[in-house]
Formats: structure tokens, sequence, C-alpha cells
């Protein structure tokens, strides 16, 4: 496989593969399922050119009209290879994950699996791909494959099979900044390196303590695990506002896209520390301990998510765990990320009618913010760091303390650090271990946070934290900071709507007061009370309506036309904040605590 990336920054790839054939039929295939994305999201749509030919001469190709990723030929007799170019015209705008936009006019992601044709009914893992990549002149190269300089700007990566190089993306670009990270028990001497890639030099400068954090989250991820499932592991980290912001783990990386400016001010810093603590997680429980009906050898056969409340909800709540045990984020910054995750799933109407396991056995469909809070989306990320504190509360509840959440996940982890491996599970292996740390009914325990509508089993679990939600006109730090990324104004928890970066609405909370007075997605607000709209004039009019007892008025346009909108809310500016319950333990800060010296 040679992929000649040489003119990325004009959204132009170029491909050429060399695929061991027999004489007679053969199917071809695109990868469909990529793990981690949870769906069909491998791509189609970036292909622009196909050539298939045999000792120079082209054959027919035709695809499988019921299996678009599928295309058919025919080997010729005496052929022992096929010789595949392929043309790709990357996206500029829309799809997610690496289907999205991968490249600026400084950098460049490299996901393998968009370039790919390969025989169908081979498993990955037994498929040997020699792979290089030519890339812009003068830009740094970063994978967690080692890679040998080889003629003009080409790398050529080491031999791997095609499982491992779709997990070994490519980060390519010509501002870098390489962190070198010191080794921690267990497995000290295993490299762990951060690349920062970014639009300007500028975007990548470092506060001077910064190694000295993710250094302590070395740590506390040797102390938490006990193992180190990897040879080495590397952050891919690119910093752009042209790219599609997300993170996708992979075993020995990580593929983080964020905003140039993450880096800039502690707020955000801390955001990217719960990004690249999520997906370095994601390195023992989702690449090691794998869900069955997540494993799809081939990238073709359909995935089963109903165990994504373990692979991504354990994940999210250690994903903020240990940074914050390694200082990375504040105790009071998390509060503040939990209060909001609370308040979100406290008000969204769609809990009062869906269970939180169809969230997760429809993780699949496509994802849209309109109508959110009455659909639920993807809220098993949030929902489900309650399920697992009300975990740690049993353990320690039915040990008398002996035992916690760290010792569940120790022990479901545990495996002989080196080389990447997958040890697959099911769902009755998570209620095994778990009886066996502490006896006890543990399916419907855990089940009535997945079966169950409503909110009931989500705050009596933040309660045995020791802490409740409330709210009160304090902006909440956390709420305040997805604003500024997001440009975005959420005000769900008061008038009830949030708006995009063209103060559009979005999202509306039904049975609050924007709603009932007609609000609803698609509406742009052109003025509040007769003013032209800002969120400053819009907070204003909240907080004087309290006052006032003055309905608010809101002018707001849809499809060419305007209407003025009577919205009685009296209530004030309401923002979400933890409270602590007095006469309660405070677990939720044991769960945080420091467990290495730093």
């Amino acid at each position: 496989m040679r992929v000649d990336a040489h003119d990325v920054t004009r959204n132009r790839v170029h491909t050429d593969l060399v695929i061991a054939a027999s004489p007679g039929p053969v199917t071809l295939v695109f990868a469909k399922w990529i793990p981690g994305e949870h769906a069909p999201t491998g791509s189609l749509d970036s292909l622009i050119g196909l050539e298939i030919s045999v000792n120079g001469a082209p054959i027919a190709w035709s695809r499988d009209p019921l299996d678009l990723y599928s295309l058919r030929v025919t080997v010729p007799p005496g052929a022992d290879h096929l010789d595949v170019a392929i043309e790709s015209g990357l996206p500029t705008e829309g799809a997610l994950y690496t289907s999205g936009q991968t490249n600026s006019s400084r950098l460049a992601i490299i996901s393998w699996n968009e370039y790919l044709l390969y025989p169908k009914g081979i498993d990955a893992d037994k498929l040997t791909v020699d792979a290089s990549l030519m890339t812009p002149a003068g830009w740094t190269v970063a994978c967690a494959l080692d890679g040998k300089p080889g003629t003009g700007n080409s790398v050529r990566f080491e031999k791997s099979s095609l499982a491992r190089l779709i997990d070994s993306p490519v980060l390519m670009g010509r501002y870098s900044k390489v962190v070198e990270l010191k080794g921690a028990d267990p497995a000290p001497t295993l490299r762990h390196t951060m690349y920062f890639m970014a639009d300007s030099e500028g975007a990548i400068e470092l506060p001077e303590d910064f190694a000295r954090g993710y250094n302590r989250l070395v740590s506390e991820s040797g102390a938490l695990f006990g193992s180190r499932m990897y040879r080495h592991y590397t952050w891919l980290v690119s910093l752009s506002n042209h790219v599609a912001h997300f993170g996708l783990e992979h075993h020995e990386s990580s593929d983080d896209r964020l905003a140039e400016g993450m880096l800039s001010a502690e707020d955000l810093r801390m955001e990217l520390a719960a990004l690249l603590g999520h997906e370095f997680v994601h390195s023992w429980n989702g690449k090691y301990r794998r869900p069955r009906g997540l494993l799809s050898p081939d990238f073709q056969q359909p995935m089963d998510g109903s165990l994504l409340w373990v692979y991504e909800g354990m994940t999210n709540l250690l994903g903020f765990v240990l940074p914050t045990r390694a200082g990375l984020i504040t105790q009071e910054y998390y509060h503040e990320r939990l209060a909001v995750s609370a308040s979100v799933l406290e008000l969204e109407v769609g809990a009062r009618w869906r269970p939180l396991a169809d969230t997760i056995a429809a993780a699949q469909l496509p994802r849209s913010s309109v109508w959110q809070s009455s659909r639920r989306s993807t809220d098993y990320y949030a929902a489900s760091d309650y399920l697992w504190l009300d975990v740690d509360a049993e353990l320690r509840a039915r040990s008398q303390g002996r035992v916690t959440l760290d010792d569940f996940v120790r022990r479901f982890c545990a495996g002989v650090s080196g080389a990447p491996q997958v040890k697959p599970y099911v769902e009755q292996d998570i209620y095994n271990l778990l009886g066996e740390l502490a006896p006890g009914d543990w399916r419907s325990f855990i089940r009535r946070h997945l079966d169950q509508t409503g909110t009931m089993a989500l705050f009596a679990a933040l309660d045995r934290t020791g802490w409740k939600l409330g709210y009160t006109a304090v902006r909440n730090v956390a709420l305040a900071t997805d604003d500024r990324r997001r440009q975005s104004t959420n005000r769900l928890a008061s008038i009830g709507f949030m708006l995009d970066p063209d103060n559009r609405i979005i999202d509306v909370i039904d049975d609050r007061a924007a709603a009932r007075a007609g609000a609803g997605p698609g509406m742009k607000i052109v003025a509040v009370n007769g003013q032209r709209f800002s969120t400053v004039v819009l907070d204003d009019a909240i907080t004087a309506a309290q006052r006032t007892r003055q309905p608010i008025s809101l002018l707001v346009e849809k499809a060419d036309y305007f209407q003025t909108l009577r919205v009685e809310y009296y209530d004030g500016l309401r923002f979400p904040h933890l409270v602590r319950i007095e006469g309660r333990p405070d677990e939720l800060d044991a769960v945080l605590a420091p467990r290495t010296e730093h």
C-alpha cells in the first residue's frame, strides 16, 4: 500500500495497492464498520477515481448493488496479483469521525481505512500490509507504527496486519511539538509520547509544567490498571479549526482532534486532558477488553453496541477520574462538569419515554442536536458516569469499604504488558466479576440504570456519593467553557433553549417556558424585548423578568417569516452545581483522590 498524500492540502490523495490474488472471481471491499465509531461509517464518498488492472491492462469491476462497500472483479488466468489505483477527494464539511474533515493547509490525519480495498472474507489480523506514505515537503510524521525514511518525502512503516494498520493512524504537519513522558510502573521502560500539530506555531506553545502533569497521568494509569497493554503509547493531537473535532481510540495511540486554541487557557487544557485521558483509558477498556459483539474481524460484520455502557460508559468516568487524580483537572472543575451532565439528564424529556439501554442499542444511528432533549441522543456516555459511581458505592457498601471500583477495573483489565491483544467479554462476565468481589444480584442492580425510564437511579447514585444537584444564578464554569468552545448559548435550565453560533434554536425543553410560548428548533432569535439579540441582552432580560414579573418578548425568524413570542419565565438565571449533602461521606472525592505520590 502506497499512499501519496503530497497534495493533501488540495484535499486530494492517491493510493496504489498491490493485492495478492488467484485467477477467478474476487470480491474487494472497503472497510465499513470502523472500530470505535460504533456504526457503519466507512467512507465511500471520497472515492473520485478507481482503476483495477493486471499486468498494466485495466480489468472491469462492478459494485454489489446490495452492498455498496463490495466490488466484484474477475482475475484473469495466469495472474497472481491485482494493481489498484484509487483517487480520493477529501471532504471539506460534514460527516463524522474518520469520514469527516481530516486536513487543513498545515496538517492532515491519514486514517488508512479511508484509502483501502482488500479481499473480502479474510480476517484482518491475517492479512499482512507493507505500507508507505508520501507527505508534503518538510512535514513531521507521527504514528504508533515504527517508520523509516524512504525516497523523497516518504516514510515506510513496519509491516503489520491490516487490523493493526487501520488501528494506527498517521498525524503529519508543518508545525509540531513532541513531549516525551517518563515511564512508570508497571513496565516503566515503555515509551509514552505526545505529538502536537497545529495550524500555527503559536498554537502548540505549552505551559512550563505541562509534561509533569501527563507524567502523573501515566503513573496514575499504572496504579489503576496494573499493566500496560501496548508496546508504546502515542497521543496524536491535532489542533485546528478546519478538521472534524473528536477523539478516536486506538490500541497504541489515539487520534485527538480539537480546536486550534485548546492550549491557550486553563479550562480548555482541562477539557483537553479529559479527551486525552478518555482515549488513553480505551487502550485497556475497549481495545484490550472488548465486548464480543463489537468484534468485526473483516470490518464488514455488523457490530452489537449493547455493552457501550461498559466500553464507553466506564471509560467516560475513568477518562475524567485519572486526569483529576493526576492534577490535570481540578476536583472543582470536575464537580462542575458532572453538574452539567446531571442537569442535562434531569431536564431532558426523552428520559421519560426512552430507557438508557435503547440509546445504547441505537448508537449507530445518525446524530442530530435538534430536539436532542426529547430524543436523548448519545447521553449514555454521561449517564453511565452515575451507573459506575453507583457500582463503586455499592462495592464499598457490600464490602464494608474494603473493595472499590478500582479493584474491579484492575481485575477486569488485568493482562500481560506488551504487544496489543484482545480479550473479549460478554455481559455476564461483568456480573460474575462483581459478584466475586462483593456477592449479590449485580445484574438487577445495573439493569435498573439501563432499563428504567426517568432519572431515579441516576440521582440516587449521585446522592450516594455525598452530593446532589442544585441551581443558582452563579455561572457554571464548565458550561461556560462549552459555550465558548462551541459559540453556543445554553439556557436549557432557565428559559429552556439552546442556541447555535447563529443564534438559532437547536434544542428546547418541551415543557419549559420557551417551548410553551411557541419556540422550537430552527427559529433564529433576532431581538429580545425590542433589542438586537446577544447573550448579554438575553441574560439581562431573564434577570429583569424575575424582578418585574413581565413576560420576555422574543422576536424570532423562521423561513423568511417573523413572529413575536411572549415568554412567561420569572425564575431568573439558573446554572447547575453540585452541592454537598450534610452528614454524608464524600465518596465522590474519594474516587478522585490520587493513588500515587505527586
